[in-house]
């Protein structure tokens, strides 16, 4: 494994805890919100504050986020998927490539509204509390 030269944008993973936050345990039409949940909650810490010390730490993170968003209930998979696509973006970024790293940093702030519902549904239907989401512009409750 290579070292990272640069870590991500941190507005990455302020972005990723508030997707850790996206969960739901009331039932939808598809998805299962219990294990949804309950995978959230198992790896809230692995979601909120990973550990990237290395490249190849990237594409694990984002394969949790892909395995938990397969279990999402129809209220929340959008924003989940949101949240997942703007990681895969974020990992695409070239270390010092200032072109690379504002596509980055827009596919991010993008999901501002997305990762602000993952943060509150959780709460409200899992009782998972990702710690605060940071965003630019305030989010409605």
């Amino acid at each position: 494994m290579q070292p990272m030269l640069h870590r991500l944008p941190a507005c990455a993973f302020l972005v990723a805890a508030t997707a850790a936050s996206l969960g739901a345990c009331a039932d939808d039409d598809a998805g299962n919100a219990e294990r949804f949940c309950g995978e959230v909650q198992l790896n809230t810490d692995r979601l909120t504050q990973p550990d990237l010390q290395f490249s190849g730490d990237i594409e694990p993170l984002l394969d949790l986020y892909r395995d938990i968003g397969e279990l999402a209930p129809l209220a929340i998979e959008p924003d989940w998927d949101q949240l997942v696509t703007a990681y895969e973006t974020a990992s695409t970024v070239v270390p010092g490539d200032p072109e690379s790293e504002q596509i980055a940093l827009a596919s991010i702030f993008s999901t501002e509204k997305s990762a602000a519902a993952v943060d509150r549904w959780l709460e409200a239907n899992c009782a998972v509390d990702i710690g605060p989401v940071f965003t630019i512009v305030a989010q409605g409750d």
